[in-house]
């Protein structure tokens, strides 16, 4: 690709990236919610106040790759954990899901909104208005000792510090062990700071983790690249899982797609070769690993914080997740050809193939905002047409200011 042309590609993607986010005022309104259900956990009244409960965002939200479903009548999931700092010696997982629920239903508007009032496997999930258009997935956790202070150190190989212990109604332990240490461990916190620490171009734009878990954090509208590239994946995997042709259940997974789009990141600041270079090796980072439990060999994609945990566990148990991520893997390859050699046909023909791969609607809100943007700055006179390529781009001949006669 020339560098008008890669110049013209990254400005569009950018854009969509930014029109496949949540919106500000979405993303406001989800802080403010979650705030106020914290509120209600930590007050001095509620049974919880003494374990100093805290509601703090995780995965995508968290991360900041969330993406708008397809359908604009589709809820936007928010992923949360109710972190406490100790808990009474006797207290099972359940003791700590049913105490995170009975202070819920305390709450008159949130015990309606609940979506089940015996909870779900995990969570606890909070079904706000059609106009809010989301719901908020709750997950009690305890959280080590270490974690408020691991989560302003450096990166580095304590990690695994930032864990904390939740509740599962499926463990065998749910409602037989008190001591921590037999219950489910997770690390979405750990997680993130390596995901970060792959995202950091360099320092001085690096996101700190307590800056990333903190509930008022602000909307973070220009994104670091390895975020818009998952973006940009989430959403080709959704377009293509859409069709009633797939099993939607079986679509790949966030966390396999977000691990091996971060492990095959090469810290280009350029969103195109950023968006290419995963696209191209993504791969490679999936590994064959023989397991002596099953005692056979299986695809595996490790986690960063837990080398022993496979995000593609459930491959060997449903093997149409596996067909379905090769199969998405092909058409992503096969789709990127269009971006990369789609010099001198033109914007049309690329308009026509990105909204196929990630929607009509807002390919061509992007395309439109592109054209703004291009009319402003050839009434400012610094739009210029790249010789021999008709790619608008940098440099090249000046292009005259446009009367709009005839339009």
């Amino acid at each position: 690709m020339t560098q008008s042309y890669r110049k013209e590609v990254e400005e569009i993607l950018d854009i969509l990236g930014g029109n496949l986010d949540i919106s500000e005022s979405q993303y406001n309104a989800a802080v403010r919610s979650y705030q106020s259900v914290g509120d209600w956990l930590a007050n001095k009244d509620s049974p919880l106040y003494p374990y100093n409960p805290k509601i703090l965002p995780q995965g995508s939200f968290m991360l900041g790759t969330m993406t708008k479903p397809i359908h604009e009548e589709d809820d936007i999931d928010i992923d949360l954990v109710c972190k406490i700092e100790g808990k009474p010696d006797h207290w099972t997982q359940k003791d700590l899901k049913d105490a995170v629920g009975d202070r819920l239903k305390q709450h008159g508007l949130y015990e309606k909104m609940l979506k089940d009032k015996e909870g779900g496997r995990r969570c606890w999930t909070l079904m706000y208005s059609e106009d809010s258009k989301f719901h908020m997935d709750i997950l009690p956790s305890l959280a080590d000792s270490n974690f408020n202070l691991m989560l302003t150190k450096n990166f580095g190989v304590d990690n695994h510090l930032l864990a904390i212990r939740i509740t599962d109604k499926e463990s065998v332990f749910y409602t037989l062990m008190s001591n921590p240490s037999f219950w489910y461990k997770s690390n979405p916190f750990g997680y993130a700071k390596w995901f970060f620490h792959r995202a950091t171009i360099s320092k001085s734009k690096a996101i700190l983790l307590s800056e990333s878990v903190s509930p008022v954090r602000p909307f973070q509208k220009r994104k670091l690249p390895l975020q818009r590239v998952v973006q940009l994946l989430k959403r080709h995997r959704d377009m293509m899982f859409a069709s009633d042709d797939f099993n939607s259940e079986n679509k790949p997974i966030s966390i396999i797609i977000t691990t091996l789009a971060s492990r095959a990141y090469d810290k280009s600041d350029n969103l195109v070769d950023a968006y290419t270079h995963v696209v191209s090796q993504m791969r490679n980072f999936i590994e064959t690993r023989f397991n002596p439990k099953t005692e056979k060999y299986e695809k595996w994609v490790s986690n960063p914080i837990n080398p022993e945990e496979n995000f593609a566990d459930k491959w060997i148990e449903e093997p149409q997740k596996e067909e379905y991520f090769y199969m998405w893997l092909d058409k992503l390859e096969e789709d990127i050809q269009s971006i990369r050699f789609g010099e001198g046909k033109g914007l049309y023909t690329l308009n026509e193939s990105l909204a196929k791969q990630f929607g009509d609607n807002p390919v061509q809100l992007s395309f439109a905002a592109y054209g703004e943007k291009n009319r402003m700055r050839r009434e400012a006179g610094l739009r210029k047409m790249a010789a021999g390529t008709g790619i608008l781009g940098a440099t090249g001949k000046p292009l005259p200011n446009h009367n709009f006669e005839g339009i």
